[in-house]
């Protein structure tokens, strides 16, 4: 069985973490009494963060600085980063945060620009070009083409942590029962909803995010690019109100009346629940659903799911997000602090967290031997990262309002039926423009 000789690669592997040959220079800094108080991380609580956890107690037990961790669910903490950041003073010397906050934040002067540290030599980011370069740029790339991506101007302010892309996990073994294929495109995949339906009625055909805001909003988002769909045009006006919007919410549709009780309650975690317990035959999200599946205590299908390609619309085409880490201007310890982050992302770190089931963010882990034959979906994964598209949804200041008070609404409406398809992005597409142009984008 898979899992067993998962199980006993892991237990072969390396089994604690190895940073401290990277700890010297923070040891020697607390040592020297610059920084006598603990250094305070935000994290979120979301089950791959219980090894970065693990990870800052390693660091925190084995040279003797001392570490105080605060963990709050994922959507509370852009509230609560805001006000802590732009206090005089805060209590916080490291933040995991969403990547869709880097560009306001930086925007709003909260956090340490990495590139300026790094020029100064006072931060020293351990191969920053092994990093996934779709991920460093979503992760914490500020002031780049449109804002938030790459380009000349570009400057670095976030590292990626827990940074992902979406993936296709689906149940090899009903596959497998009647014979079918990973879907390639998304006309087989809206093809298999009502013969997985019909032939496994008690099976979820394929779990989704679809609650009212910024969920609904992510799932559109996810076929909407694949349909080459991008939410404004060059010069910022919305461009929602087409093909690729229009057929993003009819895949939405499909998936909501082939999903018993519908979506339009669902959450994130929801739909990791319900592929993990085995309720349904496929998920098509994030690829942090690998720790999840893995999960030799939680998960109930671990011996019997594959991979694929996010399916292909018009184009192929892949999500860029969850989490970066960064450090905040206020911190009381901005030495200590660069030199936990370099530690906590360097190669060694994020070797020692996958093998343990931690996301990978690094060419050099993706790629490693012994990580791929404990972990072989990590093939499937470096293959969709070529495609994974940091411009999947736009990262600027605005979006907040426009991801949960518009699209989320209106997308909503129309998959539950309540308005026309056309209707809503008409609606969509007026009230993104009133936001913008109430922020200035418009010149005229």
């Amino acid at each position: 069985m898979r899992s067993i000789r998962r199980r006993q690669l892991l237990k072969a592997s390396a089994s604690s973490f190895m940073l401290m040959p990277l700890l010297s220079s923070i040891s020697t800094s607390a040592q020297a009494g610059t920084s006598d108080h603990a250094l305070r991380i935000m994290i979120p609580s979301l089950p791959h963060f219980e090894l970065v956890k693990q990870s800052l107690k390693h660091i925190s037990a084995t040279s003797n600085i001392p570490i105080e961790i605060d963990l709050f669910p994922y959507l509370d903490m852009r509230n609560i980063q805001l006000a802590e950041l732009q206090k005089k003073q805060g209590k916080y010397d490291l933040i995991i945060m969403l990547a869709a906050w880097k560009t306001e934040f930086a925007a709003k002067k909260l956090l340490t620009n990495l590139s300026q540290e790094q020029k100064s030599g006072r931060l020293k980011i351990d191969d920053i070009n092994d990093f996934v370069p779709a991920y460093l740029t979503v992760a914490g790339k500020v002031g780049g083409d449109k804002g938030y991506l790459d380009g000349p101007n570009a400057q670095l302010f976030a590292l990626p942590l827990g940074t992902d892309t979406s993936i296709l996990a689906y149940r090899s073994d009903i596959f497998q029962k009647y014979n079918w294929k990973a879907p390639v495109t998304y006309d087989e995949l809206l093809a298999l909803l009502p013969m997985i339906r019909k032939h496994e009625p008690n099976l979820i055909p394929l779990c989704s995010r679809g609650a009212r805001g910024h969920q609904i909003t992510h799932a559109w988002l996810l076929h909407f690019n694949a349909f080459g769909g991008e939410v404004f045009d060059k010069t910022w006006r919305p461009s929602v109100n087409n093909a690729a919007g229009l057929k993003a919410i009819d895949v939405l549709k499909a998936i909501n009346a082939t999903t018993p009780g519908g979506i339009l309650d669902n959450l994130f975690a929801d739909m990791g629940n319900a592929f993990i317990s085995g309720n349904a035959a496929m998920y098509l999200d994030s690829s942090t659903v690998f720790g999840i599946i893995n999960d030799p205590v939680k998960s109930m299908v671990q011996d019997k799911v594959a991979y694929d390609l996010h399916p292909k619309g018009t184009i192929y085409s892949a999500e860029t997000g969850g989490f970066s880490i960064a450090v905040p201007r206020n911190t009381r310890a901005p030495a200590r602090s660069l030199q936990l982050l370099a530690s906590l992302t360097a190669k060694t770190s994020e070797k020692a967290m996958a093998r343990k089931g931690g996301i990978p963010v690094r060419m050099s882990t993706l790629h490693d031997p012994e990580l791929q034959n404990i972990f072989p979906e990590y093939a499937v994964l470096a293959k969709q990262l070529e495609y994974a598209n940091p411009n999947w949804r736009p990262i600027i200041p605005e979006w907040a309002s426009i991801n949960e008070q518009i699209l989320g609404i209106l997308i909503h409406d129309a998959v539950a039926g309540l308005i026309p398809p056309t209707v809503a992005l008409e609606q969509a597409e007026e009230k993104i423009k009133a936001v913008m142009k109430s922020s200035g984008r418009y010149k005229t």
